[in-house]
C-alpha cells in the first residue's frame, strides 16, 4: 500500500534550499478542499509539528495555471505566527467574481502555504523552506453532492489501448486516479496520478496492465474510492463495478 499512499500525497509539495525533501513543520490538516457554493468560506487548520521552535505561515491562491490569484478566492491571514506545536486556522473566504465562473462543472484553484523557520542562531547553517499545495475544487450548487454520496466515477469510460488506458470523463467533476493496480500493488509509475478536468479525456501508460485490476480516484476527504475494471481482449471498452468497502 506503500505507493498507494504516495499516490494520495502527491498533492503536497516541497520547496527547499537544497536538493531532496524533508519533512513540514507546518502542515494543512487536509490534501484537498471541496469549496461549496452555498458557503462563504472554508476553514483549514495549521499545525506546527516542531516542538521547540516557531514559525511563519505565508498563505495564498494560485488559478489552475498555478498564477497567484486574489480575484476568487483569498486565504486570511496570508501571513500568521505559529508557535511550537500550536495549531490555528486559515479562512478561505469567497469573492464576489466566484459568480462568474462556469455553473455546470467544478473550476479548480490550489491553496499554497510556505513555512518560514526562525533565524538561524549558528553561524553557517542551512535553514530549509518548506512549501505544500492542495486543490481547491470549487463546486457549483447544481452539482453539489450529498453527505455520503461519492463522485459518479461510473460515468467515466475506461478504454484499454497498446500503451495502456484512456479515460473520457463524462462528469462535471475533477476526478483524481491514485491508484492503478492489484492486490495494494500500484501499476503507476512511482508516485504518479492522473486528475481528468471536467469532461474532458486522459490516458495513462501502464505496463503489465492484467486483464483484470482495481481503479482507485480520490474522493471528497482524501480517501480511495476503488472500482474493479475487467478488460478482456475482444472489447476495446472496459466494463467497471464499485467495489464495496471493507473488500
Amino acid at each position: 500500500m506503500k505507493s498507494v499512499l504516495f499516490a494520495i500525497l502527491k498533492s503536497t509539495t516541497c520547496l527547499m534550499t537544497i536538493v531532496g525533501c524533508g519533512h513540514a513543520a507546518v502542515v494543512p490538516d487536509r490534501t484537498r478542499v471541496i469549496f461549496n457554493e452555498r458557503s462563504t468560506s472554508v476553514s483549514l487548520v495549521l499545525s506546527n509539528q516542531s516542538k521547540a521552535l516557531p514559525y511563519l505561515a505565508q498563505s495564498w491562491i494560485e488559478d489552475a495555471t498555478g498564477r497567484k490569484n486574489r480575484n476568487f478566492i483569498i486565504a486570511l491571514p496570508p501571513l500568521l505566527r505559529l508557535e511550537p506545536t500550536e495549531q490555528t486556522q486559515v479562512r478561505l473566504a469567497k469573492q464576489p467574481s466566484l459568480n462568474q465562473l462556469p455553473r455546470d462543472r467544478e473550476s479548480l484553484f490550489y491553496y499554497n502555504v510556505r513555512e518560514v523557520p526562525p533565524k538561524a542562531d549558528k553561524p553557517n547553517t542551512m535553514q530549509i523552506a518548506m512549501q505544500s499545495k492542495i486543490n481547491i475544487f470549487y463546486r457549483p450548487k447544481a452539482i453539489e453532492i450529498k453527505t455520503g454520496e461519492v463522485l459518479p466515477f461510473d460515468k467515466v469510460i475506461v478504454e484499454r489501448t497498446n500503451e495502456g488506458l484512456n479515460f473520457s470523463n463524462n462528469t462535471p467533476y475533477y476526478i483524481t486516479l491514485g491508484y492503478i493496480g492489484m492486490d495494494g500493488k500500484s501499476l503507476f509509475p512511482q508516485s504518479e496520478s492522473v486528475m481528468l478536468s471536467p469532461f474532458s479525456k486522459g490516458g495513462a501508460k501502464v505496463k503489465n496492465l492484467p486483464a483484470k485490476f482495481k481503479i482507485g480516484y480520490i474522493g471528497d476527504y482524501g480517501g480511495l474510492t476503488l472500482f474493479s475494471v475487467n478488460c478482456n481482449s475482444v472489447q476495446r471498452q472496459c466494463a467497471q463495478a464499485a467495489i464495496e468497502r471493507g473488500k
